[in-house]
């Protein structure tokens, strides 16, 4: 019964993190571009700030796997692209909901993940990253190699973060469409501010 289970959960994130319209929302946004911008930098160094937990990493997630695009707290040179099975994110796109785990090698969901051991994540907290349709591109997610219980003011901080992750990423759009539109029209185009 037990790899029955295991087969229907993995079916129901493998279609959410494979789905078409996911995919091409993807392509179509810039956070496939984005790597370590001050902004996502910015707003990840103040969750860890504020959690005092000791790793996070704003993801976008294709088809097949994870990628950083920021990151804090890992060892220099770690590579921070995972398949989508030893990444926690895949159920944060297949939920469509906030992901909390506060010991993953207990917690029914998570026991015996790969990514437990991958990236040291005995806990963890992830939030979405969306395009303004409500798709989700990515992740905005904390994590500790020790169980640690995830106060409201850190679920509130992740929460209140990822959204500005996701406005940031609105804006970066918006940006580069007047940007093709200027140069369309021949007008110079100014830097963004």
């Amino acid at each position: 019964m037990r790899d029955d289970v295991d087969c229907a959960m993995t079916i129901e994130w493998e279609s959410a993190v494979r789905d078409v319209g996911r995919l091409a929302a993807l392509e179509r946004s810039t956070l496939a571009e984005i790597d370590h911008e001050d902004p996502f930098d910015r707003l990840l160094e103040l969750a860890i700030t504020v959690t005092g937990a000791p790793r996070g990493v704003i993801t976008y997630v294709n088809a097949e796997r994870t990628t950083a695009v920021s990151s804090f707290g890992f060892p220099e040179g770690l590579d921070l692209h995972a398949p989508i099975a030893y990444s926690f994110c895949r159920f944060v796109v297949a939920t469509r909901q906030p992901f909390i785990v506060e010991d993953a090698h207990h917690d029914p969901r998570t026991i015996g993940d790969p990514a437990i051991d991958a990236f040291a994540a005995v806990s963890w907290i992830g939030y979405a990253i969306e395009d303004d349709d409500g798709f989700i591109l990515g992740t905005f997610c904390l994590m500790d190699a020790e169980p640690r219980q995830w106060s409201p003011t850190d679920i509130l901080a992740v929460a209140t973060l990822a959204s500005a992750a996701t406005s940031e990423l609105a804006l970066r759009k918006v940006r580069a469409e007047v940007a093709l539109l200027r140069r369309d029209a021949g007008m110079t185009v100014d830097p963004a501010p």
